[in-house]
């Protein structure tokens, strides 16, 4: 986030104060969290979602001429994600639980703990028989602990703001921060919205080739650390994200695109920083051609340059509440939801960093 002078040197005074001693942080409504502004495993997080698909679709052996008959294979080009989860850390078993309203329901859940989104909120937050959510969340929480935090939309119909409307290759129900009634009615918090690109591109095909996004306003941030948000959520438009082809490639193309920028930035280089990798749920979007019998994983990657494991595979259970609870628990945040993210159950996903 680009912040006022003013802001900046007050995070600042407090990340000096922490090197040397402990800062008690108060949390509404939930006590007082004590320790340094400082994370267990990292200091800034990058978290993105993709869409519909299963790791069995994402991850294995390429296939370009997949059929409705193909079985345990990429459907596609699948060669960047292999790489990028061979070279970094895979949950092989990472799933969407019970979680309902996607795709909605799963953003919302992997930002509040709230896993019971009702399907007509897909439609937008103003849509018939859709209601803001008056949840405590992601933001809340962070910046009661004085953390920063910046949503990028690819796409997005306006530079800055809480923008309902489907507009072009942007869908409002891959951005949950507009449903939270405490941000929708913010003008400030809606500022932390904004394009992540500085060129809209017109209506696109939806399967490989095609034209993707650069991201260069998001890239941009990310290469002045004094001002990078703490925690950053990239949402990519929907070509890009892979949700209107069940052929993978243009989502691999756009990965092979933006990660390398994103682990090249100057944040990634300097500072301790991660980056999370996800889909909302599996499945496929389109009828034809059909997609191979679908399973419940679904790719999930952590990487950085110095904070994570490399050439790390779990088979350990997770679902979109464990990155939340790994968020919560490095900066000692207090938990969103006692039967989610808070469960006993709920295990943060620490054994990916060193």
């Amino acid at each position: 986030m680009r912040s006022p002078f003013s802001s900046v040197l007050f995070v600042t005074v407090i990340l000096v104060s922490s090197v040397f001693a402990s800062t008690t942080l108060s949390i509404n409504n939930s006590g007082f969290v004590t320790g340094p502004l400082s994370g267990t495993w990292f200091d800034y997080v990058v978290v993105i979602m993709m869409e519909n698909h299963d790791i069995n679709y994402t991850y294995g052996v390429s296939n370009p001429s997949w059929n409705s008959g193909s079985t345990n294979t990429c459907l596609g080009n699948c060669t960047y994600y292999d790489s990028l989860a061979n070279s970094n850390g895979l949950a092989k078993e990472y799933t969407l639980d019970q979680i309902t309203g996607c795709s909605l329901g799963c953003y919302i859940a992997i930002t509040s703990g709230y896993g019971n989104t009702i399907q007509a909120c897909n439609n937008g937050p103003f849509s018939s028989g859709c209601q803001l959510l008056q949840k405590t969340n992601i933001v809340d929480r962070l910046e009661s602990a004085h953390l920063s935090w910046k949503a990028y939309m690819e796409d997005y119909p306006k530079p800055f703001g809480c923008s309902n409307d489907f507009s072009g290759n942007y869908e409002p129900n891959h951005n949950p921060f507009i449903y939270y009634s405490d941000i929708q009615n913010n003008v400030t918090r809606c500022s932390h919205i904004v394009n992540a690109n500085s060129q809209v591109l017109p209506t696109l095909t939806s399967c490989w080739p095609t034209a993707i996004q650069n991201d260069d306003l998001f890239i941009n941030d990310l290469n002045s650390p004094s001002t990078t948000s703490n925690y950053t959520f990239l949402t990519p438009n929907r070509v890009d994200d892979n949700h209107d082809c069940n052929d993978v490639s243009v989502g691999n193309a756009w990965l092979n695109k933006i990660v390398p920028q994103i682990l090249g930035s100057a944040l990634f280089k300097t500072k301790r920083a991660a980056l999370f990798v996800t889909f909302d749920e599996p499945g496929c979007t389109n009828p034809t051609p059909a997609c191979p019998n679908s399973i419940p994983e679904l790719y999930s990657v952590w990487a950085s340059n110095s904070v994570t494991k490399v050439g790390f595979k779990s088979v350990n259970s997770y679902t979109h509440y464990s990155p939340l609870r790994t968020i919560e628990d490095n900066w000692r945040l207090p938990y969103l939801n006692a039967t989610t993210d808070g469960a006993a159950n709920t295990k943060p996903m620490q054994e990916f960093f060193r």
